[in-house]
C-alpha cells in the first residue's frame, strides 16, 4: 500500500511540475509593466571639472516587456550589467543644469540601454523626476594624516606618537570640498598592553563622498621605549623682555636638570633642546632669585632637579 501511494505522488508531483511549466512558458510572453532600479550614469564630464554634489547612482523607471525578459534580467542582472544603465550627456555643461529625466529620455530614447536580447521598453522615469548636476573645478593637494590610534603600555614603558609612511596624503575633487579639508583620520584602532614597538598598515577613512583619495593605507610605526631618567647639565638660561637701557645678566647661566622619558631619546637629548627662561618684566629690585620656566620636547614626560632651583637677575644700569 506505502508503494502504491509513493507512486501515485509521484505521477501527480510530475504532472504538478508539467503543468507549471507549461503554464509558466505560455505566461511568460504576456506583456507586463514592471517598475524597477537603472543605473544613472554621467557620461563626458569636462576636463578638470567634478560633481559638486553628489548625483544619485540609480534611478526609478518603469520598462515594458515579456514576463521571460524580467526574468532573464533579475536571474542574469550581472551579466547585463553593462547594457542596463540610464546616461546623461554632461558635454556641454559647465557649471550647472537642472535635467528633467522623464522628458530628457523620451527625447533621447538612445540614452537608456537596455539589453538587445531582451524584449524591453522603456516607457517613464518615476523617482527622481529631476536631477540637478552641479559641477565645479577639479583640486588637488596633500593633507596630512591624523592618527587615531589609542596605545597603551604596560608600567615602566612609554608610546611615543606614530609616525607614518607616507606622512600625508593627496586628496583630489570639488574646490571647495578640497579647501575644507586640513587632514584626514586613520581608523580607529586600540592597542593594550605594549612593551615593544609595533609596525602595522591603517587604512584612512573617506573624508568626503566626492573626494578620492591616495594611498588607502598608511604604514604606522608606534615607537615604544621603556622609561628611564638621565641628568642634562650646560642648558643656556635664556632672558626675556630685557630693556635696551640697561645690562642685564642671569646668574649662573646654564643649569641642569634631571629628565624622564623614552631610552632613545633621552640618550639623544641636547642641551639645547631644552628651553629655560626667565621673564625679565617679573623683576623687581627687592627680589634677587626668580624660580625659571622650563619647557620640555613634547616627547619627554618631566623634568626635575634643576639645579640650581633659583637664578640671580643681575642689573648693571649705565652712567653717562
Amino acid at each position: 500500500m506505502l508503494t502504491i501511494n509513493t507512486r501515485k505522488f509521484k505521477r501527480v508531483s510530475y504532472s504538478f511540475l508539467i503543468a507549471f511549466v507549461f503554464w509558466f512558458f505560455i505566461k511568460s510572453e504576456d506583456t507586463y509593466s514592471v517598475n524597477t532600479n537603472i543605473p544613472l550614469v554621467a557620461r563626458n564630464l569636462q576636463e578638470q571639472k567634478t560633481y559638486k554634489e553628489e548625483v544619485p547612482e540609480r534611478i526609478f523607471v518603469t520598462l515594458k516587456g515579456t514576463g521571460r525578459s524580467f526574468i532573464w534580467l533579475r536571474l542574469f542582472n550581472s551579466f547585463y550589467e553593462e547594457d542596463f544603465k540610464a546616461v546623461i550627456d554632461l558635454s556641454s555643461i559647465t557649471d550647472e543644469y537642472d535635467f528633467e529625466l522623464d522628458s530628457y529620455y523620451k527625447e533621447n530614447p538612445e540614452k537608456i540601454v537596455l539589453p538587445e536580447a531582451l524584449d524591453l521598453q522603456f516607457v517613464e522615469v518615476l523617482s527622481p523626476r529631476n536631477v540637478q548636476i552641479k559641477l565645479q573645478r577639479y583640486l588637488v593637494k596633500k593633507v596630512p594624516i591624523k592618527s587615531q590610534i589609542l596605545s597603551f603600555t604596560e608600567p615602566g614603558y612609554i608610546a611615543l606618537e606614530g609616525i607614518f609612511t607616507p606622512d600625508s596624503i593627496s586628496i583630489g575633487g570639488p574646490e571647495e570640498a578640497v579647501n575644507a579639508i586640513k587632514f584626514v583620520k586613520t581608523e580607529k584602532d586600540t592597542l593594550l598592553n605594549l612593551i615593544s614597538s609595533v609596525e602595522d598598515d591603517w587604512s584612512i577613512l573617506n573624508p568626503n563622498k566626492l573626494v578620492n583619495y591616495d594611498p588607502k593605507k598608511v604604514t604606522g610605526f608606534i615607537n615604544v621605549q621603556p622609561i628611564s631618567e638621565t641628568i642634562v647639565t650646560g642648558i643656556p638660561v635664556q632672558l626675556i623682555n630685557k630693556p635696551n637701557d640697561v645690562n642685564v645678566f642671569v646668574n649662573p647661566a646654564t643649569v641642569a636638570l634631571t629628565i624622564v622619558g623614552g631610552l632613545d631619546q633621552i640618550a639623544n637629548i641636547l642641551p639645547t633642546d631644552i628651553d629655560v627662561v626667565i621673564d625679565f618684566s617679573l623683576w623687581n629690585s627687592d627680589k634677587q632669585f626668580y624660580s625659571p620656566k622650563i619647557n620640555l620636547p613634547e616627547y619627554l614626560i618631566e623634568w626635575k632637579d634643576l639645579s640650581p632651583s633659583n637664578l640671580e637677575i643681575l642689573v648693571i644700569k649705565e652712567i653717562n
